[in-house]
């Protein structure tokens, strides 16, 4: 009885932090809603010009949204074929108390992977304004080119990540892990080893989640405010400063490598 009293506030201890990091969640909403309204309070609408866009700039334009969603997708893929590998040779809970190393490198390398993917996200949107900036367009045509930079990394690559990581993933794991094997395997296994494992892996799957969201949310913020600085450079037919804010980004991204 004592035993089953344990579990059962074990279970709910867990709950309630996962409920806890679930609500991280909610910011990603209010972090859209607040930088939209950045946008309107900041920085007047330009209306374009009637000029259309050069077919070299749109070819480049096309090419760099081509890459950047297949970076994401590849990225995914194979992070989603070694989970699935990992999770064919651990699917038992004898077999996970053997190789729990490898559950806990996985998370590791999930944290590692989104962290580059970020990283190269806004890396790619430096390549957006390198090119708007020598297309030899109008200001008033280049200012309306930055949006690439917001519907292509900061809106659907930024929704990719959160979706398919974040929300992906890493939810796949707690159902697997923690919610499946682990917690299928406690009418038979000798309850403080059981406990123990349950716990260190709500750990594992608790931090690297914390961590991947709180990476996802930098490199949102960071590439909404480069494209923010952009349009406040460009609206206001500054070359040189525009420059000077891919300079400093480009700086910013390298002390993160």
């Amino acid at each position: 009885a004592s035993g089953d009293k344990t579990v059962v506030e074990s279970e709910e201890k867990a709950e309630e932090e996962c409920n806890q990091t679930e609500n991280q969640a909610e910011a990603k909403e209010t972090v859209e809603d607040n930088t939209d309204e950045t946008t309107d309070e900041d920085i007047a609408e330009v209306e374009p010009t009637s000029a259309p866009q050069g077919d070299d700039d749109l070819n480049e334009m096309e090419k760099l949204e081509a890459l950047v969603m297949k970076d994401i997708e590849d990225t995914i893929s194979t992070l989603n074929e070694e989970y699935e590998l990992l999770l064919s040779e651990i699917d038992t809970y004898e077999k996970y108390l053997e190789d729990t190393e490898r559950v806990e490198a996985f998370y590791e390398k999930l944290y590692n992977e989104n962290l580059m993917l970020c990283i190269r996200m806004r890396e790619y949107s430096v390549d957006f304004a390198e090119i708007i900036l020598v297309s030899d367009k109008s200001f008033d045509d280049m200012y309306a080119d930055l949006e690439n930079i917001y519907d292509c990394v900061y809106d659907d690559a930024g929704d990719d990540i959160y979706d398919e990581i974040y929300d992906g993933i890493l939810d796949n794991m707690y159902d697997d892990y923690y919610d499946g094997i682990l917690d299928e395997a406690y009418d038979n296994a000798e309850y403080g080893e059981w406990l123990d494992a349950r716990s260190e892996e709500y750990e594992w799957w608790l931090d690297c989640r914390s961590d991947v969201y709180e990476e996802w949310l930098d490199f949102r913020s960071d590439v909404y405010e480069f494209y923010l600085d952009m349009r406040s450079e460009i609206y206001s037919d500054d070359m040189e400063k525009a420059n000077e804010v891919i300079e400093d980004f480009v700086e910013d991204i390298e002390d993160l490598k």
